[in-house]
C-alpha cells in the first residue's frame, strides 16, 4: 500500500490523466509510518478514562491475557486486559455482562487496530455488587446457613488454632501477636491462600477442605485485613459461603473493619470484627487467668478464716452460758474441746489454702513451661517444612533437598536439608 502526497504547482491546473507532469510533489509513505503517525495522534490526544459497556467474544487466554470487546447499541470497542492487571479482578467476566473499565486507547501496530488497553475493571452500576450480594444473602438465608442452632461453639481453651487468610498480610501478623501475648502455649497453624482475585475463592475453598482432612485444629480464623467491596468480594462468594457452613472445624470469620459485613461473617459459628479481636475470641487471656484464680484464692481464704471466726464466736457464747458453767467439770471439758476443734479447723484451713497455692504454683510453671519462647531461650530451635510450615519431630519427616524454617528465640531462618544422619539405636 503506497499513500501519496500532490502538490500542485503555481499556475499548473491540469487534469489530464496518466502520469503527474513536472512541477507534481509525490511523497509516499510505509504503512509502517502512515500507523506510527496514527498512532501518536491517537495516544497522545487520548488520556486514560470510564468506559462502561457489555462484554462481548470474551476470551480468557490460556496466558492469562483476557480479550473482549465492550458494545452498545451503536458500536463496539476492543479491549485487552493483561494478567497481572486481571489478577486483581473481584468478579469473574463473561460475554453479556455489564462492565465499566478504566484504560487508554492505544494502537496494536502489527494489525494497525486500536484496542483499549484495560487496567481497572468492575461490575457496572454502583449497586451491581450490592444487589448479588443482598440475592446471596436471602437464599442462603432461606436454606437455614445463618441459623444459630447450626453453628457450633468456639471452645474455650483451644490447643491449636488455625488461620486461613494470606500468609504476607497484616491480618497473619496480628493473629500472631494477639495469641503469642495471650496464650503463648497455644499452637498456631496457618493455612496460605490467596485472599483477593481470581485464585481467591478456590484458594479459600481448598485451603478449608484441607483444614478438615487434617483435622488437627480445635478452631479456624478465616479471613483478612479491610479493603474495598470489590477486595472482600472472595467472603460474599456462594463457593466459600457453602465451605465455611460444612466446615467440620469451628470457623470465626473475621474479614476487614469492624463495619465490614461479608456472606462469610453470616454462615461462620462467630464473627469478629476484625482479625486482631478474632484472636482475642480465639484463646483466652493467661494473665487474666491468673488474676482470677490469685483472686479466688484470696477470696477462699477470706472466707474461711470468717467462718472460722463465727463457729468460735457461737462456741464461746455458748461456753458462757449459765448451763456450762456448772458443774465447773464439765465446762472445763468443754473448753478444752472447743481448743482442740479450733486447731483441728486451722490446721484444715491452712491445709486448704497451702494446697491451693500449691495448685497455683503448679499451673503458673507449666504456663511457663509451655511457653515456646522458654523453650528456645534455652538453645533450642523449632524445625518446620516449607513451604506449609508443617513440624518437624523425626528425621522420617524430612529428605535431602527439603527447604526447612528455623525458629530461634529472637526470629527465623530458611534453610536446606543436605545430609541426613540418624541416631545410633534408633528405627527408621
Amino acid at each position: 500500500m503506497t499513500v501519496a502526497r500532490h502538490t500542485v504547482a503555481d499556475g499548473d491546473h491540469s487534469s489530464s490523466g496518466g502520469d503527474v507532469g513536472t512541477g507534481i510533489e509525490e511523497r509516499i509513505y510505509s504503512v509502517s509510518e502512515v500507523t506510527a503517525q496514527v498512532k501518536a495522534v491517537i495516544e497522545s490526544s487520548l488520556p486514560s478514562f470510564w468506559v462502561e459497556g457489555e462484554i462481548s467474544n470474551f476470551v480468557h487466554h490460556s496466558s492469562g491475557h483476557m480479550y473482549f470487546t465492550l458494545k452498545d447499541d451503536k458500536s463496539q470497542l476492543s479491549c485487552v486486559m493483561f494478567r497481572h492487571q486481571n489478577a486483581r479482578l473481584s468478579f469473574r467476566p463473561e460475554s453479556g455482562a455489564k462492565v465499566t473499565a478504566w484504560g487508554r486507547v492505544k494502537v496494536y501496530e502489527p494489525s494497525g487496530r486500536y484496542q483499549l488497553y484495560v487496567e481497572r475493571m468492575k461490575p457496572a452500576g454502583a449497586g451491581a455488587l450490592a444487589a448479588a450480594f443482598e440475592a446471596l444473602k436471602r437464599r442462603l438465608k432461606a436454606e437455614g446457613l445463618f441459623d444459630e442452632d447450626r453453628k457450633r461453639e468456639i471452645p474455650a481453651f483451644p490447643r491449636t488454632v488455625a488461620v486461613v487468610t494470606s500468609p504476607t498480610g497484616a491480618a497473619v501478623r496480628d493473629v500472631i501477636r494477639v495469641v503469642r501475648k495471650r496464650a503463648p502455649q497455644v499452637r498456631l497453624v496457618v493455612v496460605p491462600t490467596a485472599v483477593q482475585g481470581k485464585d481467591a475463592v478456590p484458594g479459600i475453598v481448598a485451603a478449608l477442605d484441607l483444614l478438615d482432612a487434617w483435622g488437627g485444629a480445635d478452631v479456624a480464623i478465616v479471613g483478612r485485613g479491610g479493603g474495598s467491596l470489590e477486595d472482600l468480594w472472595a467472603f460474599n462468594d456462594e463457593a466459600v459461603a457453602r465451605a465455611i457452613a460444612g466446615a467440620r472445624t469451628p470457623i470465626i470469620a473475621a474479614v476487614g473493619h469492624e463495619v465490614d459485613f461479608t456472606i462469610a461473617d453470616f454462615v461462620a459459628d462467630a464473627r469478629a470484627a476484625t482479625p486482631s479481636h478474632a484472636a482475642e475470641q480465639a484463646v483466652p487471656d493467661g494473665a487474666e487467668q491468673r488474676r482470677s484464680l490469685a483472686s479466688l484464692h484470696a477470696r477462699l481464704g477470706a472466707a474461711t478464716r470468717t467462718r472460722v471466726r463465727g463457729v468460735g464466736e457461737r462456741v464461746e457464747r455458748a461456753r458462757r452460758a449459765y448451763a456450762f458453767r456448772l458443774p465447773r467439770e464439765l465446762t472445763e471439758r468443754l473448753a478444752q474441746r472447743i481448743d482442740e476443734l479450733s486447731r483441728r479447723i486451722g490446721s484444715t484451713v491452712t491445709a486448704r489454702l497451702d494446697a491451693l497455692t500449691a495448685r497455683l504454683e503448679r499451673y503458673s510453671a507449666e504456663l511457663r513451661l509451655a511457653d515456646p519462647s522458654h523453650i528456645l531461650g534455652r538453645g533450642y530451635a523449632a524445625i518446620s517444612l516449607l513451604p506449609d510450615l508443617r513440624p518437624v519431630r523425626s528425621i522420617g519427616d524430612v529428605a535431602r533437598g527439603d527447604r526447612v524454617r528455623v525458629t530461634v528465640v529472637d526470629g527465623a531462618f530458611d534453610g536446606e536439608v543436605v545430609e541426613l544422619a540418624r541416631q545410633a539405636g534408633r528405627k527408621k
